[in-house]
């Protein structure tokens, strides 16, 4: 009988693996909301501060479409800082220290795994959730009238 390395490991490693790649993922998921609402509460209440020099904008003839680009512009640049350094440390810091001192488990010792091409998509998943998440608050600044945002109202 010839079997491969995955298909002769025992079915309660197999069921552990399994569980620790859905915990990843729900952790994941629940990280990319976190940075979505965060992103989200950053930029409205930059957009909020702002609100006399957004009408101060759009009263000397900037589009509206303009200040909500520069918004989103500013999302995706908060969400790109981040991740390069969620990067710098994942990729240089934390994988090489828990490669030299694994995580002794009774079963066996656990590394962290973090596949680049994963990581990745997910890195694309952030940067379009707070390009939306920079959107949002824009636009419900942008659409104000522009005297109401200008004298504060």
């Amino acid at each position: 009988k010839i079997q491969t390395s995955q298909d002769a490991l025992p079915q309660f490693l197999v069921q552990i693996k399994d569980t620790f790649a859905i915990l990843g993922d729900v952790l994941g998921s629940i990280g990319l909301v976190v940075a979505a609402i965060t992103t989200f509460i950053i930029i409205y209440v930059n957009a909020i501060t702002k609100r006399k020099q957004i009408g101060i904008l759009k009263g000397i003839g900037i589009s509206g479409k303009a200040i909500e680009i520069s918004y989103v512009i500013q999302g995706i640049f908060y969400s790109i800082i981040g991740t390069f350094f969620g990067l710098l440390v994942t990729y240089f810091l934390l994988i090489p220290y828990v490669d030299e001192n694994p995580i002794n488990f009774p079963f066996a010792d656990g590394v962290l795994s973090a596949e680049f091409n994963e990581t990745i998509i997910r890195v694309i998943a952030l940067v379009i959730i707070t390009g939306i998440a920079g959107y949002i608050p824009a636009r419900l600044i942008v659409k104000k009238n522009t005297l109401d945002a200008i004298l504060d109202r």
